[in-house]
């Protein structure tokens, strides 16, 4: 709530401050500052962070080793593993103190879920997570590292997206969380599947997804038929806390004071306020990997107007999905994965779906339904869906299956595209 001009001048401080440690002890930058003829004294602002060239996944992942600050003491942080959008695994390493400042940051939605639960400390939480995701690290990270009252901590249970739905409704049950917290896909398809299964479950007061997209029919089940709040969170593992939801659950408050964001098209050229294009974002906390003007690789566009809640911090108003989320059709079109999906997780009694791109025309479809589902009732309805956005020409084969393995990282994807073009 701090005047925006001041949110602005911790920024900027924060910018000078990380670009001088980048050009002292990361090779990267002091290789690409001295190639541009550039130094640490033409960074004032987060603006001239566009100065820099544009950093992608494939940079990050095929040399890690040129983005890690030459004074990062091994042992000391953690080492964070993600694929993104790239497909292929990116090593990120946190210092302490960067560590500490998202646990920080992290109060902020806190904050928010205390306006649904009642109380800001002190209630049940119950995480959905892999087991050797960046939540788990994270957690054991501040167990071994942190001490924080009881009073102010939340009484905490985590659940496995490895086991079954029904053990983790039958968790869920036990434990009755006031905040059940996860991958949007997982959860959502949790609460599907008691709905579609006849299955009595525990209502939590809020729900809090982040890490990839809950389905619209989900989310208006949870909030609708269900009456129990969904928000969300944007984060990634480059920056971690990058954005958050307030109790007006529109867009996405951006964290200014931690990360420098702007959207960009397909040239490169920065956008205004309501422009869609791909994020790019600094991290300006983190001293162990450091990434400045890194490309993410989501499609946003920036709030164009002040939110309601009062709060100063800008928002995302749209995170449409990831450039790896775009289907290549048969005759030269491109749509986002979103809307085909969409229609496939309307068809009545099923739960989940993970749909695979094997070329141009050939498409794999699998789909997790509810006990007394009919399939070949199902069948024909995905069918006529996936027919219905992506056209008549394609071939698709369509199974039935008890559940969808997740990803290393712990997400279970809605699309994959293998199509080589």
């Amino acid at each position: 709530y701090l005047p925006l001009q001041e949110i602005l001048s911790i920024q900027n401080q924060r910018v000078k401050a990380i670009v001088k440690h980048a050009y002292e002890t990361v090779p990267y930058y002091s290789e690409v500052m001295d190639g541009a003829g550039l130094t640490p004294g033409d960074f004032q602002t987060a603006d001239d962070l566009a100065r820099l060239p544009v950093l992608t996944g494939d940079q990050l992942a095929s040399a890690p080793e040129r983005f890690l600050s030459r004074s990062f003491k091994a042992g000391r942080g953690v080492r964070l593993n993600t694929t993104g959008t790239t497909g292929r695994m990116k090593y990120v390493f946190y210092d302490p103190n960067a560590l500490f400042l998202t646990l920080a940051h992290g109060h902020r939605q806190r904050m928010v879920l205390a306006h649904f639960v009642g109380r800001t400390s002190g209630f049940r939480q119950i995480s959905v997570v892999h087991p050797e995701t960046v939540e788990t690290l994270l957690m054991d990270f501040f167990r071994s590292h942190a001490w924080i009252p009881q009073k102010v901590d939340l009484k905490r249970a985590v659940i496995s997206v490895l086991d079954t739905f029904e053990e983790n409704i039958a968790q869920i049950n036990s434990f009755k969380p006031d905040v059940i917290v996860g991958y949007g896909s997982y959860v959502g398809a949790i609460f599907r599947r008691a709905w579609e299964s006849g299955i009595s479950t525990h209502r939590p007061k809020a729900v809090l997804y982040g890490g990839d997209r809950m389905p619209d029919q989900n989310r208006s089940l949870i909030e609708n038929k269900l009456g129990v709040p969904v928000l969300s969170s944007y984060q990634a593992v480059e920056a971690l806390h990058l954005a958050y939801q307030c109790e007006r659950r529109e867009g996405f408050h951006i964290s200014l004071d931690q990360v420098a964001a702007r959207v960009v098209d397909e040239k490169g050229n920065t956008l205004g306020p309501g422009g869609t294009g791909e994020i790019v974002i600094s991290n300006l906390t983190n001293r162990a990997t450091v990434l400045l003007n890194y490309k993410l690789g989501d499609i946003v566009a920036l709030g164009d107007s002040p939110c309601p809640c009062g709060r100063t911090l800008p928002t995302l108003e749209v995170i449409e999905g990831r450039t790896s989320d775009l289907i290549s059709l048969p005759d030269g079109r491109m749509t986002l994965s979103g809307s085909a999906l969409l229609g496939l997780q309307s068809v009545p009694g099923v739960v989940q779906v993970q749909l695979i791109q094997e070329d141009l025309k050939r498409f794999s479809l699998y789909a997790v339904c509810a006990a007394k589902t009919e399939w070949e009732r199902a069948r024909r309805e995905l069918d006529s869906a996936m027919r219905s956005s992506l056209g008549d020409d394609i071939c698709a084969e369509i199974n039935r299956v008890d559940a969808i393995p997740p990803e290393p990282g712990g997400k279970v994807k809605g699309f994959i595209s293998r199509c080589v073009q």
